[in-house]
């Protein structure tokens, strides 16, 4: 269809579905190259009109060059299961293949090279905040390598999709400090922080906190290296941030990671002295980069360095990530889904 191959988006509905579609629509994809998948029919928006939402069967599916799904992992699992294996190509958001060792987990700007010789249909989106991390310290572990991360997650509620916004929004609005009813989170979020996300194991790791070790020693190639994250839930609408600290294996200097940094892909640099507004949730929603500043070295620490960092957990954390996989995967196919930079 004039060049456009045929897209798909599964959980078209949903918060991170939206942006799937937001982002398809500033890249230009015509409606009518458009396939938006629900679980029962529907209109939702694209760009300045509707498109149909349908159930997904194998007969769209056939239909499909690409298939983003923005579903949670029990669904995402029927689809690959079912109607997805007439798909050629499908970017799953959902935790449910990020770890399988036969599954691609892919940030394009850390390890795109994983996608060259792989000839399965199937490709990983990892967690919003392991997305963000990674685009920081790839470049370092390409420069200086990599002995040790440390870090601490500020997670938006917009990452537990309509139910973590509506329970926040609702408190927010309240009057009292009840815990709106049918929040997913760990206590009330509204004029609070509730430091566990998600399911809590008996050596009191969070599943969130497991996801992030397990993913970032799988796209980094690093599978020992010495991680701790701690996932914490904050007021913020849109926009994760992560205190980042880390240790390099060879010894460099504050002005040689600068300079690493500057010249990364999908990075934005703020420099430590204040010059340029401090990385922020509210710097980054909407856009595109992930905003990295405060970087020093830690005293008494050797070849460690801390920085702070933020992005749109909705577009590199999600969407914006899965469809820079499929334009690397295969960019004379896909490579004008991804719109101009923002």
């Amino acid at each position: 269809m004039n060049g456009w191959p045929v897209v798909g988006v599964a959980g078209a509905r949903g918060v991170v579905g939206g942006v799937f579609l937001s982002i398809l629509s500033d890249a230009g994809l015509p409606a009518d190259c458009l396939r938006a998948f629900g679980t029962e029919p529907g209109r939702v928006a694209f760009g300045p009109s509707e498109v149909s939402v349908q159930v997904l069967g194998d007969e769209a599916a056939a239909e499909l060059d690409v298939l983003f799904l923005a579903t949670d992992g029990a669904v995402s699992r029927q689809i690959v299961e079912g109607p997805g294996r007439r798909v050629e190509l499908i970017v799953d958001n959902s935790s449910a293949y990020r770890l399988d060792p036969a599954v691609p987990l892919v940030v394009p700007e850390a390890n795109a090279s994983t996608l060259r010789d792989y000839h399965g249909n199937l490709v990983a989106n990892p967690n919003c905040t392991t997305a963000a991390v990674v685009v920081v310290l790839a470049p370092i572990r390409d420069a200086f390598g990599l002995d040790s991360v440390d870090l601490a997650s500020y997670q938006a509620v917009s990452g537990a999709g309509r139910a973590g916004l509506d329970a926040f929004l609702t408190e927010r609005g309240s009057d009292d400090r009840a815990q709106a009813s049918g929040s997913p989170f760990h206590g009330r979020i509204a004029d609070s922080v509730v430091p566990q996300i998600d399911v809590m194991d008996d050596d009191g790791w969070t599943g969130e906190e497991r996801k992030i070790h397990a993913e970032l020693r799988k796209i980094l190639g690093l599978p020992d290296l010495d991680i701790a994250a701690s996932a914490v839930r904050v007021p913020v609408h849109t926009g994760h941030s992560v205190a980042l600290h880390f240790r390099t294996s060879r010894v460099a200097s504050v002005s040689q990671v600068e300079e690493v940094l500057r010249a990364a892909p999908g990075l934005e640099y703020r420099p430590a002295d204040g010059s340029l507004r401090h990385p922020m949730p509210l710097e980054v929603e909407g856009r595109d980069p992930v905003i990295v500043g405060r970087l020093r070295a830690v005293p008494g620490r050797d070849r460690g360095f801390a920085c702070f960092l933020t992005s749109d957990n909705l577009r590199k954390g999600a969407a914006l990530n899965a469809i820079h996989v499929a334009a690397a995967s295969d960019p004379g196919r896909f490579g004008r889904l991804v719109p101009p930079p923002r």
